[in-house]
């Protein structure tokens, strides 16, 4: 089930780096907008792609930026592999940009369908931060402090555990790849990166 919701952004280390955080401003505007972005109707994939045109993100074209394309191609690389594994299993995406306080943001919304589980991802990109979001910005968001951090030179990452006040989500990641990062080769861009994925109801469960 997590190895489902996990192969679509080859992002989920729990590694981070010590250093200086981003402003306390910009941390909470990141925060909130993926929180206006997938939080709402993060039980549909097609209300939550509603409910991105209505707060403001366009369709965006991966290949119209070199380091977005470069991720999901790693990504569609490891979803090939897991359906070796996985038969049955299918994986569509939309993805999407916004200019937020003057900086392009992308942002994709997955459905992952499989035997065990019908996975929603929504992931918020920021590939020109060059310091990384304060944890608390989510905390405050999901309404509980991280169960994981790590912080090096080559990644700073956080996790939280599924939320409360939140059914049917799982683990939250937020995790910032400084410039120049040699993990930036296998996770395919650097930047920050915040996700969760959450398990979609199926007819039965209706």
């Amino acid at each position: 089930m997590r190895r489902a919701a996990s192969i679509v952004m080859l992002v989920t280390a729990l590694s981070a780096p010590s250093g200086v955080q981003a402003g306390e401003e910009w941390s909470t505007r990141f925060a909130t907008t993926f929180q206006e972005s997938c939080v709402p109707q993060r039980l549909s994939y097609e209300g939550t792609l509603a409910r991105a045109g209505e707060v403001g993100w366009e369709v965006f074209t991966p290949v119209e930026q070199s380091e977005f394309g470069t991720l999901m191609a790693k990504s569609e690389a490891a979803l090939e592999e897991a359906k070796a594994d996985m038969p049955g299993m299918s994986f569509r995406a939309q993805t999407f940009a916004r200019d937020v306080e003057g900086r392009v943001l992308h942002l994709v919304v997955s459905l992952t369908v499989s035997e065990y589980l019908d996975a929603i991802g929504c992931y918020l990109y920021d590939f020109e931060a060059t310091e990384p979001v304060a944890a608390a910005a989510v905390s405050d968001i999901l309404g509980i402090k991280p169960a994981q951090s790590h912080s090096d030179e080559i990644v700073v990452s956080h996790l939280w555990g599924p939320p409360p006040s939140m059914p049917r989500t799982l683990d939250t990641y937020l995790t910032f790849i400084p410039p120049g990062s040699p993990y930036a080769e296998q996770a395919g861009f650097d930047g920050q990166m915040l996700k969760f994925s959450s398990s979609q109801p199926r007819e039965d469960e209706q």
